[in-house]
């Protein structure tokens, strides 16, 4: 119990970062379900990336480092992302995956160049950016992060019809009148969004893991798309307290220790999901060797 309560003793980082990261995890862990069902979370990697050159081009347009003016180069420079990779990704000679690793790898590439040559006086720490601070949110990155995740939220929520029919049967979708090709640009946008507002928490790399790893953990233990929404916004919670105390406890980085314990979720989800987890599997196969080898009992 001292340990449990202790940390929250010891000053306004605690709560500051355990509220950052488990709103950023709660965004991340419902946008990544759509992600995930529509096949697409390879996507979530390269969005994350290429917010740098977003922040930076709204850096050299404006010259300020409003929250607002970031999220809006960031969100313009993933919906620019999300039309080059559809684009690209149509023509006959290339493949998906390879669309995204080529623009995604070429923007960031760009925005890492502007950072060091254009804006070197911008104070824009690209280790923070990269990797994150959990333990040392600004009032900032607090600010972007309590405005920016209801708005995400909320806009789910208005959208989650069209959202569920198009990321289950995209033709079927078309079929009923939704704008499938609106609602991928606008889910782009939203994780976009997401990565810029959690950058200083979580950093660019490490949101990915929040986007991706707790709906893959969903898809094996929900059956509902609901059920995978509570899940998935579960599993992101939970890793984030367990990563936050391990993160205490054995003095080692915040975010990627919320990452192992993500992972360690997952792990656990596959081996021991209920009815199809590696476990149950080996059981299965060991009960039907059994049954296939027993002698026969004697009649009588």
């Amino acid at each position: 119990m001292t340990f449990l309560i202790e940390p929250w003793q010891w000053g306004d980082w605690m709560w500051r970062g355990m509220l950052t990261l488990n709103l950023v995890a709660i965004t991340s862990a419902v946008l990544g379900v759509f992600l995930y069902l529509r096949r697409m979370s390879l996507i979530a990697d390269a969005l994350a990336h290429v917010a740098l050159p977003g922040i930076v081009m709204a850096f050299l347009v404006t010259g300020s480092l409003d929250g607002a003016l970031m999220l809006g180069g960031a969100a313009l420079v993933g919906l620019f992302t999300a039309v080059a990779i559809e684009w690209v990704s149509r023509q006959p000679t290339v493949r998906s995956d390879a669309a995204i690793g080529v623009v995604f790898t070429a923007l960031f590439a760009l925005g890492v160049i502007l950072l060091s040559t254009r804006v070197r006086d911008a104070h824009i720490d690209t280790h923070c950016l990269l990797f994150g601070d959990v333990l040392g949110v600004s009032d900032r990155a607090l600010s972007l992060v309590v405005w920016s995740t209801p708005v995400v939220l909320g806009l789910v929520a208005i959208f989650y019809r069209w959202l569920s029919v198009s990321s289950f049967d995209a033709r079927f979708a078309l079929a009923l009148g939704v704008p499938v090709a609106a609602l991928n640009y606008g889910l782009m946008s939203a994780v976009t969004v997401t990565a810029v507002a959690g950058f200083e928490a979580v950093g660019a790399v490490l949101v990915i893991a929040l986007i991706i790893v707790p709906a893959a953990t969903a898809h094996l233990l929900a059956r509902s798309l609901k059920g995978m929404l509570a899940v998935s916004v579960g599993h992101g919670i939970i890793a984030s307290w367990v990563g936050m105390y391990l993160a205490i406890g054995l003095n080692i980085s915040a975010a990627g220790a919320v990452v192992v314990a993500g992972g360690a979720l997952y792990a656990l989800a596959f081996l021991f999901a209920p009815g199809h987890g590696r476990f149950w599997r080996w059981r299965r196969r060991s009960l039907a060797h059994r049954g296939q080898h027993q002698p026969l009992s004697p009649p009588g």
